[in-house]
Parts: C-alpha cells; sequence; structure tokens
C-alpha cells in the first residue's frame, strides 16, 4: 500500500499493537512544541461560542492574518485546512491542463483529476538538487496550461526557490496564460523566501498557507489562500458555508500572537535540523539540504529500500515517511521530521540498530552464499 499522507498515528497504532500516544511520529512535519499557549488560551475561552454558527465571513482572523502577515484583508480567504483550498482551485479556476512541479503534495493531482483536468509533471531531478531551472520550465509551459502548481519549500525534497526565481516562473506563467499557484505550506520556517506580498498585486498569482506544521494544530484544520481581492472573492463564493471552525479560528489568532513560541520555534530549528542531518548521514544515509522542518534521506546500495525501514521501526513504535510514491523519487527515499533532541535521538538509536541487524545478517548469509534472498 502507498504511504501517500504521513501522519496517520491511527492505522500506526492499530498496527503496532500500541496506543496513538504512544506512536513517535517523525511522519508528519509537524512542531514537536505543540500547540502555542496563547492558542491553547484562546481555544478555552472560544468554548463560550461553540453554541452558535461560526463567523461565516472569519472577519476576525482574517484580521489577525492580515497584521500578522502583512497583506491585503480582502485578498485572504480562510478554509479548513489548505487541503479544503486545494480541492476548490480546479473548481475556481476551470483549468483544462495543469502542470505540476514534482515530487509534489498528491492531493494536487488528485484534486485536479477529480474536476476533470488532465495533469503533466515537469520533475525536478536529483542530480541537480532538486531545484527549478527557469530555461526548463519555461519550454514546458509554452506548451499551455491553465494552472502551475509549485510548493515553496517543496515538499518532500525540502528545497527552497528563491524569491526571484519563483517571481519569474509567475512572469512565464503570466505570459502563457497561466494560473502560478505556489503551496506555501511550510514557509513560516523560512518566511524570507515567501511570495504572498506579491500575490494581492499579481492577477495570476495564488498563494497556499497552512496553520498545521509551524503551530501543531494540524487536528483542528485551517489554512488559507492569498490572492488579489477579486480572486480571492471568488474563491469565498465557492466554499461551503462556516467552513472554518469557530475553535480553529480563535486558536488560530491566539497562535499568531504568541511572540515567544514563534521566535523559540526559529531558533531552535536550525541547530536541530542540523544535528539530524549530520545523525542521518553517519548512518550512511545521504540526506538532501531542507529549509523546512524535516529531512529527505536516501538509503545506500547496500542498505534496506524505504519501506522496509518503515516497516521496521514501526515494530518500534516510530513512524517515518516513506516516498516510493512520488514521481522522480524510488523505493529508496525517505523522510522524517525534525523533532526535539531526546525524539532525534530515539530515531537515530533505533535506524542504527536497524541498519546494524541488516548489516550483520546480510554478512552471515554472505558467508553461506545466500545474499541474494535480502536484495
Amino acid at each position: 500500500m502507498k504511504d501517500i499522507h504521513g501522519g496517520d498515528i491511527w492505522e500506526a497504532s492499530r498496527r503496532a499493537g500500541k496506543s496513538p500516544g504512544e506512536i513517535l511520529d517523525f511522519s508528519s512535519s509537524l512542531n514537536p512544541f505543540g500547540l502555542p499557549k496563547k492558542a491553547a488560551s484562546a481555544v478555552k475561552d472560544a468554548l463560550r461560542y461553540v453554541s452558535p454558527y461560526p463567523d461565516p465571513s472569519s472577519f476576525l482572523l482574517r484580521q489577525a492574518l492580515s497584521i500578522f502577515h502583512a497583506i491585503d484583508t480582502n485578498g485572504i480567504v480562510p478554509g479548513n485546512g489548505s487541503t479544503e483550498l486545494i480541492y476548490a482551485l480546479p473548481r475556481v479556476l476551470r483549468p483544462e491542463r495543469a502542470l505540476i512541479v514534482e515530487p509534489a503534495f498528491s492531493e494536487y493531482r488528485s484534486s485536479l483529476e477529480l474536476s476533470g483536468c488532465r495533469t503533466e509533471s515537469l520533475v525536478l531531478r536529483e542530480e541537480e538538487g532538486f531545484r527549478l531551472d527557469l530555461d526548463s520550465f519555461g519550454r514546458k509551459v509554452k506548451r499551455g496550461y491553465g494552472a502551475v502548481y509549485i510548493a515553496n519549500p517543496s515538499n518532500p525534497t525540502g528545497a527552497l526557490i528563491g524569491k526571484e526565481t519563483l517571481m519569474e516562473a509567475a512572469r512565464l506563467c503570466r505570459k502563457n496564460g497561466a494560473w502560478l499557484i505556489v503551496d506555501e505550506a511550510f514557509m513560516d520556517f523560512c518566511e524570507d523566501g515567501s511570495v504572498k506580498s506579491s500575490a494581492g498585486r499579481e492577477k495570476n498569482l495564488i498563494v497556499l498557507r497552512s496553520m498545521t506544521k509551524f503551530f501543531s494544530m494540524a487536528g483542528l484544520r485551517l489554512g488559507f489562500l492569498i490572492a488579489n481581492g477579486s480572486t480571492a472573492e471568488r474563491f469565498r463564493k465557492s466554499l461551503p458555508p462556516w467552513s472554518v471552525n469557530t475553535l480553529a479560528a480563535y486558536a488560530a489568532m491566539g497562535a499568531v500572537n504568541d511572540r515567544h513560541y514563534i521566535d523559540k520555534t526559529r531558533a531552535w530549528l536550525g541547530a536541530e535540523r542540523d544535528f539530524l542531518s549530520g545523525a542521518l548521514s553517519g548512518l550512511g544515509l545521504k540526506v538532501f539540504p531542507s529549509s523546512a522542518n524535516f529531512l529527505m534521506a536516501k538509503t545506500g546500495s547496500t542498505q534496506p529500500p524505504a519501506n522496509e525501514i518503515r516497516e521496521r521501526l514501526l515494530s518500534r513504535g516510530i513512524l517515518i515517511r516513506d516516498l516510493s510514491a512520488f514521481k522522480g523519487l524510488g523505493r529508496r527515499y525517505l523522510r522524517v521530521a525534525v523533532r526535539t533532541r531526546q525524539e532525534d535521538k530515539t530515531l537515530i538509536n533505533a535506524l542504527r540498530q536497524e541498519l546494524e541487524v541488516k548489516r550483520v545478517l546480510k554478512g552471515r548469509l554472505k558467508g553461506l552464499g545466500r545474499v541474494k534472498t535480502l536484495e
């Protein structure tokens, strides 16, 4: 079965024979500090507003996001997670053909094909660092697409595209009559790369943002879309009434006002990501540079494939991502979230033990002339 989403601790717990709370989840890239204190406090205060319907306009939420991101309130469209907005995109834009820069989040393609849109891929190459080459991109866009999808930073590679490159990509799309959708779900971790401020001015640029990753509120489901005012209004009209529930809205308003949490997270990430990257490299894995709170790695030719490592770690109550379902990758690619130092050490120790067991078994079987049974 293809591993198309991380974070399913419920199924993992059933398979591992453990409770969901016993699963150490490296498969979903969420801030390990948990829900910000101000967000939790806001949720508690908002319980008195659970009986009435939520505000259908999400006015207070849009106002808080506008202040935090320094963007126009009228250009913000909140949704029940950014995934709801991903599924709204093809309904509103109605592209006949779409281009997806891959490897990429599987829901881009699923939402497009559900709306009858044909999809094609521009697969970025490992030997080029999974970087976007504008020459290749420009030649591809000339073939005629209604929409182009790019994640920045990339999920699952972690590669970051610079602002200038993305704005040139937007210009190429505009020249060829295509919308450019930039998914910035992980941009809170590296805000300097965002093109959110340009989305309100450019007629063909749409930016997606998520509250899930940085603010660790995946269970509350909240994301938002940024576009120019007229485009944003089209999306507001396309969404179901009361798409954003009251508790999610208040949690988000509390989160963006928790300066201590935000500063603590940004101070923590760089050092912890470097530690985890070095530790994974020390186990013989090829680790790719990342601007997000996760790392993609590739197993060596003598090491087990990612799906086997995933199953072995799951038996220990540790969940990671197997990336074999992603275009442009394969059976040797995996992804792990950056978590706390103690949790990262737990992962590294478990990985070391599993890889050592595999190496020892392979050596013994090689002596018996049966090494091929392990390939």
